[in-house]
C-alpha cells in the first residue's frame, strides 16, 4: 500500500468520477470509458473495501469547461467537503474539469479535508508542496491542451472558409449540387416562396407584415432539415417571424460566402460560466467574405437597404437617434420632431382620458447626480393640426395618382401569390398522380402492398382537395378586396376633380 494512504483515507470512501465531452465520444471512443471504470478496481486493489467504492457516471456525455448541467461534479464536491471522501479518482486532472478555475477549488476543499487525488500517473496528497505543483500543472496543461486543439481545428476551418470550400448546413433555399457547389433549390415552390420574402419586405417594410402576409394569404413556408435522419428533407409549415427575419439578414441570399459572422461568449455568474453566448459581429469584422460566390436571390446594396430598414424598424431608443417604425397612439409625428434643446429625437407621451392628449417629450437629459431627467416637453395637439394642414395643402393629382400606382402594385403581388399557390396545386396533382400510378402498376392478387397504396392514394387526393378548396377560398376573399379597393380610387378621383383637393384613408 502507498504510504500516502493512510487509516483515516481507507475509513472513508473512494469516488470513480466519468465524464466524456460529448455522447458521440461515448459511443465511438468505448476504451477510454472501459478505462475510467477500470479505477474502481485499482481502488480497490490500494486498501479500499468494494463496500467503500463509488462511482459517479452521470457526468458522461457532458463538457467539462463548465460545471453547469453537472450533477455529479457538484455531488463529489460536496462530499468532499463534508469530509466524507478519502480520495477521488479520475483516469486524468481534465475529467474533473477543463476550467483552471474549477480545477483549484476542488484541490482547495480537497486539501482542507484529506482527500487524496489518485489517477492513472499516481497518488496525490494536496497538502504536500510537490504534489500540490505537480496537480497544479496538470490543470494547467489540460487548460492549454484544449487551448491548442481549439486552435488547431478552427484555424483548419478558418484556411477552408478562406476558399468558399467549407460547407455549412445551407439556408432554406438553397441545396449542395454533386460537385458540393451552392445552387438554388430544384424545388420552384421553394425558390418562389424565398423570392416572395423579399418581394414583400420591399413592398410593406417589416418583417412582421411579411410573415402576416402568408399567414392571411395561407402560403405555407418551406423548410429544409438537415440533421441526422432528415439529410435535405423538406417540409412546409406556417411563416414565423424568426425565419423571415433570419432570411433577410441573411447575406448568403446576395451570393456572398460570409464565415465569422459571430462569436461565442462565455456568460459568467457567481464565478460560473453559466452559459455561452452568441453575438452577432458588425460587418467589418466578418472573417471571410466572398462576393459572387453562387446564384443570388436578391443584390448585396439590397441585402444592406433591407439590414437598414429592419434596424430602423427597431421601436426601442438607440443613442444614434434614427427614426423609427410608428406604433399605436394618436401622435401624428412619432420620431419625427426634433428637441430644440439638445437636438435628439423626442418621443410621445399620452395623458387624460383614454390617451387623447398628445404631449411630445425629451427625456434624455442628464442631470449631475447622473440620473436621466426631462429635458423639454411641449404639447402636441397644435403641432398636429399645422402638419395635417400643410399635408393637405401639399396634396395634389399627382399624389393621388401615385396611390393609384399603388393598387397596380398591389396587384402584381397577388400574381405572385397566385402564382406560389399554382405551384402547390401542381405539386399537390404530381403526388396525387404519383400515387395513383403506384396503385396502378401493382398487381392485383397482392393485397397487402395494394390496399396500402391505396390508402396512400386517398390521402393525396384528400390532400388535394383540401388544398384546391383553400385556393377558392383565398382568391374569393382576394377578388372581394381588389373590388372595394378600386371603388374607393375612382370615388377619390371622381371628388378630387369635384374639390380640388381630397384625403383617402385605407384602413
Amino acid at each position: 500500500m502507498n504510504s500516502k494512504i493512510r487509516t483515516t483515507h481507507l475509513e472513508r470512501r473512494a469516488v470513480v468520477y466519468l465524464r466524456q465531452s460529448t455522447p458521440n465520444q461515448i459511443e465511438l471512443h468505448r476504451e477510454s470509458t472501459e478505462r475510467q471504470y477500470a479505477l474502481a478496481d485499482r481502488a480497490l486493489n490500494l486498501g479500499w473495501d468494494k463496500s467503500q467504492i463509488s462511482i459517479l457516471d452521470s457526468d458522461l456525455g457532458k463538457s467539462g469547461q463548465t460545471t453547469t448541467g453537472r450533477e455529479d461534479f457538484h455531488r463529489l464536491m460536496a462530499a468532499v467537503g463534508l469530509g466524507e471522501v478519502g480520495a477521488v479518482l479520475a483516469l486524468e486532472a481534465s475529467r474533473f474539469s477543463r476550467s483552471q478555475a474549477d480545477w483549484h477549488k476542488l484541490l482547495d476543499i480537497c486539501a482542507l479535508t484529506d482527500t487524496l487525488v489518485i489517477d492513472h500517473d499516481g497518488i496525490y496528497d494536496p497538502n504536500d508542496f510537490n504534489d500540490r505543483v505537480i496537480l497544479g500543472f496538470k490543470g494547467t496543461w489540460s487548460h492549454t491542451e484544449l487551448h491548442g486543439m481549439r486552435l488547431r481545428l478552427q484555424g483548419a476551418k478558418l484556411n477552408k472558409a478562406k476558399k468558399g470550400e467549407l460547407r455549412c448546413s445551407p439556408p432554406t433555399g438553397y441545396v449542395y449540387d454533386p460537385e458540393g457547389k451552392l445552387v438554388l433549390d430544384p424545388d420552384e415552390g421553394v425558390v418562389a416562396a424565398i423570392k416572395l420574402v423579399f418581394q414583400q419586405f420591399h413592398a410593406l417594410g417589416t418583417a412582421f407584415k411579411v410573415m402576416r402576409y402568408f399567414c392571411v394569404n395561407q402560403i405555407p413556408f418551406p423548410r429544409r432539415r438537415w440533421r441526422p435522419g432528415h439529410m435535405g428533407t423538406l417540409y412546409w409549415g406556417p411563416a414565423n417571424l424568426s425565419r423571415i427575419t433570419g432570411i433577410l439578414r441573411n447575406p448568403t441570399y446576395t451570393g456572398t460566402y460570409v464565415y465569422g459572422r459571430r462569436r461565442s461568449l462565455n456568460v459568467i455568474e457567481n464565478g460560473q460560466i453559466t452559459k455561452v453566448k452568441t453575438q452577432l459581429l458588425p460587418q467589418e469584422e466578418w472573417k471571410v467574405v466572398i462576393h459572387d460566390a453562387h446564384e443570388p436571390y436578391v443584390s448585396w446594396s439590397e441585402y444592406l437597404a433591407n439590414c437598414e430598414q429592419l434596424r430602423r424598424n427597431n421601436t426601442g431608443y438607440i443613442s444614434d437617434g434614427c427614426q423609427r417604425t410608428p406604433r399605436e397612439g394618436f401622435a401624428l409625428l412619432q420620431g419625427l420632431v426634433i428637441c430644440g434643446k439638445c437636438g435628439r429625437r423626442m418621443s410621445p407621451r399620452y395623458h387624460g382620458d383614454g390617451g387623447k392628449r398628445v404631449a411630445y417629450e425629451c427625456t434624455q437629459a442628464r442631470k449631475q447626480d447622473g440620473s436621466v431627467g426631462v429635458c423639454w416637453s411641449v404639447a402636441g395637439t397644435a403641432i398636429d393640426t399645422a402638419v395635417e394642414a400643410h399635408v393637405l395643402e401639399a396634396l395634389t393629382l399627382e399624389q393621388l395618382n401615385i396611390s393609384l400606382a399603388v393598387l397596380s402594385e398591389l396587384e402584381h403581388q397577388a400574381h405572385e401569390a397566385d402564382k406560389t399557390w399554382q405551384l402547390r396545386l401542381e405539386r399537390a396533382h404530381y403526388e396525387a398522380d404519383r400515387a395513383f400510378r403506384q396503385y396502378d402498376a401493382t398487381e392485383p392478387e397482392n393485397r397487402l402492398v395494394a390496399r396500402t397504396l391505396e390508402k396512400r392514394w386517398n390521402e393525396k387526393l384528400q390532400q388535394l382537395t383540401e388544398l384546391e378548396e383553400a385556393y377558392n377560398r383565398a382568391h374569393q376573399v382576394e377578388r372581394a378586396d381588389f373590388g372595394s379597393l378600386n371603388c374607393a380610387a375612382t370615388i377619390v378621383r371622381l371628388r378630387f376633380v369635384r374639390n380640388r383637393y381630397c384625403c383617402l384613408i385605407v384602413k
